[in-house]
């Protein structure tokens, strides 16, 4: 067995798939695995049918107490594992086709803080645009709002290069061109949004420090050629801590940005397309109301 996860980890490795979600997959492959030996002894792996996969998500639910949104990364790692076996010939049907992931109820209070309400979103950026330095004002209000009028995430954002950004009708095309997944992308920010970009844009422009005009990335920081993930976390925390706002992530703006997306009414299928989701259940959150908004609503009776 320990030959099939090698050879596994191999693969997701050459997939340039990142440390956390090998760390992941391999943890959720070497805990099945161990769960159908003891269960029945020796086990072959070619032998897997769609029941053997039933009866361990229901062991997990049961036994093993987990919800249904972590069953469900167990699932999708699996997914991906009898994927890889079926195309090394290791099995000859793959028994996760038929496996659906678990309903999840997304109106409970734990979502309620995934994003920003515009109150906030507007309250947060209102003290980003009181920062006297102006190369981190127009620096710190473009990051933003590509996080939370495009949906990018913030590894997206420090990859960008000046040349992956074009104008186009007063709109503006990012290019992502190692998303999640390794995966290419073109998204927009609609002229609406687009006018911290533009300022920062120009001002990259006219930057004279040699260290900069060697740089060809969009994003830089005071001292270095390239902004990080780290140094736009502790740009969020200056900000947060002086709007007196709590866990103040990147990732929430792009949670917001989808929010924002499902409270204008749009349908799900395009708030999934422009996320980016490969599945629709990652964007249910977003459509189905929380716990919070369905209280307000009780209040309106």
């Amino acid at each position: 067995m320990q030959d099939y996860i090698h050879s596994f980890i191999r693969y997701l490795y050459e997939e340039a798939k990142n440390e956390k979600t090998i760390a992941s997959y391999r943890t959720t492959v070497e805990h099945f695995l161990k769960w159908k030996e003891e269960r029945y002894g020796i086990y072959i792996i070619e032998e897997t049918r769609p029941i053997d996969i039933k009866e361990y998500t229901s062991y997990l639910k049961h036994q093993c107490k987990r919800k249904p949104a972590t069953i469900n990364k167990y699932i999708a790692a699996l997914k991906v594992f009898f994927a890889f076996l079926l195309d090394k010939g290791i099995v000859k049907d793959n028994p996760m086709t038929r496996i659906k992931i678990e309903k999840v109820d997304y109106s409970g209070s734990a979502n309620q803080t995934k994003w920003l309400t515009k109150e906030e979103q507007e309250r947060f950026i209102s003290y980003v645009q009181l920062e006297p330095n102006e190369f981190k004002r127009l620096r710190n209000l473009a990051i933003i709002d590509l996080m939370l009028y495009s949906g990018l995430r913030v590894h997206e954002v420090v990859s960008l290069e000046i040349d992956d950004i074009q104008a186009k009708d007063g709109d503006f095309e990012a290019i992502i061109r190692e998303g999640k997944g390794n995966k290419y992308a073109s998204v927009m920010l609609v002229q609406k949004h687009s006018k911290n970009l533009r300022k920062w844009l120009k001002y990259r422009k006219s930057l004279e420090k040699k260290m900069y005009k060697d740089s060809t990335y969009l994003f830089v920081s005071e001292r270095s050629p390239f902004i990080s993930e780290r140094g736009i976390q502790k740009m969020l925390t200056k900000y947060a801590e002086l709007a007196n706002m709590k866990h103040i992530t990147p990732h929430r703006f792009r949670h917001s940005f989808c929010k924002n997306l499902a409270n204008a009414g749009t349908p799900i299928e395009i708030i999934r397309r422009l996320a980016r989701h490969e599945s629709i259940q990652t964007t249910a959150i977003y459509v189905e109301s929380s716990q919070e908004e369905q209280i307000e609503a009780l209040k309106k009776i």
